[in-house]
């Protein structure tokens, strides 16, 4: 398991903070005690003994959605903060803290293996064809909040012509270790990777980010072997598009959208440009930039399970993203949570994959 740097954690405590400028839960809530140097001074404090491990403290630590906003600004090399804050939650976790807001999930989890309560089974259709080379991963919170998105992606398929099939999938332990429970984290990798080899799959292909990134970093780092590839749906379906197994056609009505950059993408893996030229793809379809766009992206508030953890701060996070975009159109995105995040005060948000079916079959079933 890595361990705690804590001389930069003690750099990032005695910073002069210009990062709180990129930070947007300390924009948003306007507490020093969520800045980033507030989280790094009370993580640090706590590990010298300074400060007792309380849930007080850890609430600040904890204030994190892993955006890397604050290392724009950073004069730290090789200082990652949001890394450093989640080895310390799984330190509070050893010393008897945990938040009381994540412990319902938890539960779910264990009993479940979804943060969100139990799952409905798999259905005949959904399962697909047994033996297919290519393996969907839903993802807890597609299957949760926006079933839509789901259909959408085997729709696409079947359009194009692409055999797959699912499985009873557990989540993919990400929200657990996050939580401060590792243990639990590697039990639904481990679930997962036997479902996986089980399969006879050679790819997997998934909507979500946040899974997308657990699969391909942090299965490796808790010694978990994925039997196939891991491929991010965007790029998937912008390959069928590209060979022309997917056609999409002018979607009436829709003339203007704008596109959000998850974090996930725009951040941690540089990827910005896929989702714009699968938009591009579509005929007569404008793309509008936010204020801030690309690499210059900023969290919705959803990041590392902030809108359970921390629903009202994930709400006021996504009012000040909102107000970075055109006015008048849809956003568009293609990450289930920051499709969850934005659609406060009635925005209108579509996951990309939503948007490309309705282009490629008309937003009819299969």
């Amino acid at each position: 398991m890595a361990e705690i740097d804590r001389k930069l954690l003690l750099d990032c405590a005695l910073c002069p903070n210009m990062c709180r400028c990129e930070c947007p839960v300390d924009q948003a809530l306007g507490k020093e005690a969520v800045s980033p140097t507030g989280k790094a001074r009370f993580a640090h404090m706590m590990l010298e003994g300074q400060l007792p491990w309380s849930e007080e403290f850890v609430e600040a630590v904890y204030s994190c959605v892993g955006c890397k906003g604050c290392e724009t600004l950073c004069p730290f090399e090789g200082l990652e903060l949001a890394e450093e804050l989640r080895l310390v939650r799984l330190e509070a976790a050893r010393q008897g803290v945990t938040l009381n807001s994540v412990q319902p999930y938890l539960s779910n989890l264990k009993k479940y293996g979804s943060p969100y309560g139990s799952r409905a089974p798999l259905s005949e259709e959904a399962r697909g064809s047994k033996g297919a080379e290519v393996l969907v991963f839903a993802g807890c919170t597609t299957v949760a909040n926006n079933p839509a998105s789901l259909e959408a992606i085997l729709a696409l398929l079947d359009r194009a012509g692409v055999s797959y099939q699912m499985v009873e999938e557990y989540c993919c332990g990400y929200p657990a270790d996050l939580w401060g429970d590792p243990e639990l984290a590697r039990q639904l990798a481990k679930e997962n990777v036997r479902l996986f080899a089980d399969s006879g799959a050679r790819k997997l292909i998934t909507n979500c980010p946040e899974c997308w990134l657990t699969f391909k970093r942090r299965y490796p780092e808790w010694e978990q072997e994925l039997p196939l590839e891991v491929v991010d749906g965007t790029a998937f379906l912008l390959e069928l598009v590209r060979e022309g197994r997917l056609k999409p056609a002018k979607v009436e009505g829709l003339e203007k959208v704008a596109y959000h950059d998850p974090c996930v993408w725009a951040r941690y893996e540089e990827r910005t440009e896929v989702p714009r030229e699968l938009l591009a793809s579509i005929p007569g379809l404008k793309l509008e930039e936010a204020a801030a766009a690309g690499k210059a992206t900023r969290c919705c508030g959803g990041g590392q399970m902030f809108q359970l953890a921390s629903p009202a701060g994930s709400e006021a996070i996504a009012r000040r993203r909102l107000a970075e975009f055109p006015a008048g159109m849809p956003i568009v995105t293609d990450c289930p949570f920051c499709r969850e995040g934005l659609k406060v005060e009635g925005a209108e948000v579509l996951e990309l994959v939503e948007l490309l079916q309705r282009a490629c079959c008309g937003g009819s079933g299969r």
